[in-house]
């Protein structure tokens, strides 16, 4: 058999394109691309977790800051008796402190969290390119249809006139002027179906592109010309046809984004978990200091030292005195540094009863879900995958079947028409033939719109951007 490869050559809007110039499917995406408010939210969250890793980062830099203050005291006696306040200014003061097990899962969580985020921006671009790339051949499907009853209509209609014209002079049956009328209204109904069908296919539209949902749109796209632009045949055998599933499958559990969404979901618990263990299997290291001075306000010590009734003594005391406050309170700023190491081990939490284990245990939870979460989705993406390359075969065959099929309803119209103008048919076998031109071309018509929208959909299936801008 022969199998379309998917591909889409698309090209650019054209910039400063007129809200009234054609719309073709490149111009399509990119507009729905812009007022889309989910990717737009979606990118939002990629910045935000972006943030986080910075603030994992923000983990290893270390609390620094300065501090100044006046301390006013007084004592009736002792070492202090003689300050009556001090003054500190601390120019630079740091601590460092880590747990090394918290910060190491607490990055690769972000990091996760981040390759998550992104790949969510991935699965919405992806989408609203299928679910745009489906809206906008929904519509060019509208048109077609619109336009193939508009053509059967007026070739019914003009029987009818000729029957007409028949019947009044006797050389057309009553009933075949019955049967013509029938087909007639027959048509017209349908061609009101295909109207209002064109009308909510470009309310669709227009919706997801942002605009009002009545405003007017002219397309670009030529659903046929779309076909043979945009296919490269590559045969398969039936025999391999397996084995070619199976490789489209290989490529969309290595890219779908929500494959790799679920996998850094599982990283996260993962880290999660190892983050709440950190506490009890870890230690933490930390490292303090500042640099600064310091100046002491001294009280008048007049008769703070002394008072034995002895001259000699007193004096003594007070030279003394006056050489220890010297010491406890020298004059002047006096600049001093101090640095410390240590480390700080949390042996209570070893106890199942401390909070971590709980924590713990609720993360392992979480990555058990997702564990289940995943094989869930691997069976679905095989699913999607295989439904996706069934359904773009049967769309291929549909359209080399029905390009045949075309041609000869044209000729058996062109012919039942001459035989019925020389009476060997009745008017039947001509609306007859009629019928099944009109039934051929929605056939293929229908196939090529389940074409487009089946390369989009087995594009996202395995994993692929659609289109590359």
């Amino acid at each position: 058999m022969v199998v379309a490869l998917v591909a889409f050559p698309v090209s650019r809007a054209t910039a400063g394109a007129g809200a009234n110039a054609p719309l073709d499917l490149g111009g399509a995406i990119g507009e729905a691309m812009k007022h889309n408010n989910a990717l737009k939210i979606a990118l939002e969250k990629s910045r935000e977790s972006r943030a986080r890793v910075r603030e994992a980062w923000g983990m290893l830099w270390p609390e620094l800051s300065t501090d100044v203050s006046y301390t006013a005291m007084r004592s009736d006696a002792g070492l202090n008796a003689e300050i009556a306040g001090v003054s500190d200014i601390r120019y630079v003061n740091g601590r460092f402190a880590v747990n090394p097990g918290l910060f190491y899962n607490s990055l690769q969580g972000s990091r996760a969290a981040h390759i998550a985020a992104d790949n969510e921006v991935r699965r919405i671009r992806t989408d609203t390119v299928t679910k745009t790339i489906g809206l906008f051949y929904d519509l060019v499907l509208a048109v077609e249809n619109v336009a193939m009853r508009r053509e059967t209509v007026k070739a019914l209609e003009e029987n009818l006139r000729v029957l007409t014209v028949g019947y009044r002079a006797g050389t057309a049956s009553k009933l075949e002027f019955l049967r013509a009328n029938v087909s007639c209204a027959n048509e017209r109904t349908r061609l009101i179906i295909a109207e209002n069908a064109l009308v909510n296919a470009q309310a669709a539209l227009n919706i997801q592109l942002g605009r009002d949902v009545f405003a007017a749109i002219a397309t670009a796209g030529d659903i046929r010309a779309a076909f043979v632009d945009g296919v490269a045949e590559k045969t398969v055998r039936d025999s391999e046809q397996e084995a070619f599933v199976r490789g489209m499958i290989g490529a969309a559990l290595r890219s779908r984004p929500e494959i790799i969404q679920v996998k850094m979901k599982r990283k996260i618990r993962l880290h999660e978990k190892g983050a709440a263990e950190s506490v009890f299997l870890w230690p933490t290291f930390f490292a303090q200091g500042s640099y600064g001075a310091t100046s002491y306000q001294r009280r008048d010590s007049g008769t703070s030292w002394g008072g034995s009734g002895d001259p000699a003594r007193d004096a003594l005391l007070r030279s003394l005195g006056e050489a220890l406050a010297d010491t406890i309170s020298p004059t002047g700023w006096n600049s001093a540094w101090q640095v410390t190491f240590g480390a700080t081990y949390r042996w209570g939490a070893l106890s199942p009863l401390d909070s971590s284990h709980a924590r713990a245990d609720q993360a392992a939870s979480r990555h058990r879900q997702a564990d289940y979460e995943m094989e869930d989705f691997i069976k679905a993406v095989k699913l999607d995958v295989r439904q996706g390359f069934l359904k773009l075969k049967s769309a291929y065959v549909a359209i080399k079947a029905q390009e045949g099929n075309i041609v000869m309803a044209e000729e058996s119209v062109r012919v039942a028409g001459l035989q019925y103008r020389n009476g060997i048919i009745d008017n039947q076998k001509f609306l007859d033939a009629t019928a099944e031109l009109a039934t051929a071309k929605t056939y293929y018509i229908q196939a090529l719109h389940d074409f487009q929208v089946a390369k989009a959909e087995i594009n996202r299936a395995v994993g692929r951007d659609v289109f590359s801008f």
